[in-house]
């Protein structure tokens, strides 16, 4: 049986949509606080070609797992009887109030995981790492497996926290556990339309006038879940796999997604200091507000920073090919313009 942690976010439903289509036994761990509403929007697209009354049926065949990965025994209830599992779980903010928050999430959580996986015998663990977890020592930096992390003003909080992570599942391996780690890029797809990526891509569908020429990679969620599955099938181990299908600046990101819209393309850059004036504004609206920031001084360096990154070895190692990000994106934008 195969144990999923994430399961109610982005990448964790498509990872579980697609383990159940190839008929997989599957157990999902979930908080009680998470809702199900971005699970059952991204299984609703990914099983289209059913009726609702299927689809409830598809979904009835998952075994949900009430547990925090910092909540150990009921962890322990989650593991019986598994074999394989993914590790998805993880917080994102770029929000200082909650970077010890995040470090207990994604480092302890990932520690909880690790050592549960040693105690229970399970055969292969597949951890979802990031880019960011390669480290940033200066901007224009090409970037593959081989990066060593070097600590640098440019690496956020959430990169910290997902390269400590990793050392907790090669630690892992260095005790007899079987591990393979994927470090994607953006992931794009069809998801809530409210957070992360999708909620860009959701923005760039309105007409902006500006643009920044910063450089980030970028990847399919469907490219993301083939190569997790690919890789733990496979007899690959103790290795990472850089997940990146191309490298866009959010200029040619914008222009993209306008192809799709029809929306003129931006043609003002926005200087470093603008942005960081929206950091100063956005900060006193959510100061008077009571609620998070929406942009910090982290998601505007994202802006201005360019970074590179090369994904040959997966497509040597196993043949992977991606799909191209306007294909994606063409896709996810039709979705989104379906639904609004």
């Amino acid at each position: 049986m195969i144990l999923v942690t994430g399961g109610t976010g982005f990448l964790g439903a498509h990872l579980l949509c697609s383990l159940i289509d190839q008929g997989k036994r599957v157990r999902a761990i979930r908080r009680k606080s998470s809702l199900m509403n971005e699970f059952n929007l991204i299984a609703s697209y990914r099983f289209s070609k059913h009726t609702p009354v299927e689809i409830e049926k598809i979904l009835a065949k998952l075994e949900w797992i009430e547990a925090d990965l910092l909540d150990i025994p009921a962890l322990e209830a989650a593991f019986e009887g598994i074999t394989h599992v993914y590790h998805v779980a993880a917080m994102i903010s770029f929000v200082p109030k909650h970077v010890e928050q995040m470090m207990q999430a994604n480092v302890h959580g990932t520690a909880n995981i690790v050592n549960l996986c040693l105690s229970y015998g399970i055969r292969k663990l597949c951890y979802a790492s990031s880019i960011a977890a390669l480290g940033r020592m200066q901007n224009g930096q090409l970037m593959d497996e081989k990066t060593e992390w070097e600590d640098s003003p440019l690496n956020s909080n959430y990169a910290l926290s997902k390269y400590r992570a990793e050392m907790e599942v090669w630690r892992g391996a260095e005790e007899g556990l079987d591990v393979v780690i994927v470090n994607p890029g953006v992931i794009l797809g069809v998801g809530d339309w409210k957070k992360g990526s999708c909620r860009m891509l959701a923005a760039a569908c309105k007409k902006l006038p500006m643009y920044t020429l910063g450089v980030n990679g970028y990847i399919d969620v469907k490219d993301v879940v083939r190569a997790m599955l690919q890789l733990m099938e496979s007899a690959i181990v103790h290795e990472r796999f850089v997940l990146v299908s191309a490298n866009l600046s959010f200029k040619e990101l914008f222009q993209l997604v306008n192809q799709q819209t029809g929306n003129p393309n931006p043609t003002i850059e926005a200087p470093k200091w603008l942005t960081t004036v929206a950091v100063t504004l956005d900060g006193l609206r959510a100061w008077l507000l009571g609620k998070d920031p929406l942009v910090t001084t982290e998601t505007t360096r994202a802006l201005h920073n360019r970074f590179f990154y090369k994904a040959e070895k997966i497509e040597q190692q196993i043949g992977f090919t991606f799909t191209p990000v306007e294909t994606t994106i063409a896709e996810t934008i039709s979705v989104f313009r379906s639904v609004s």
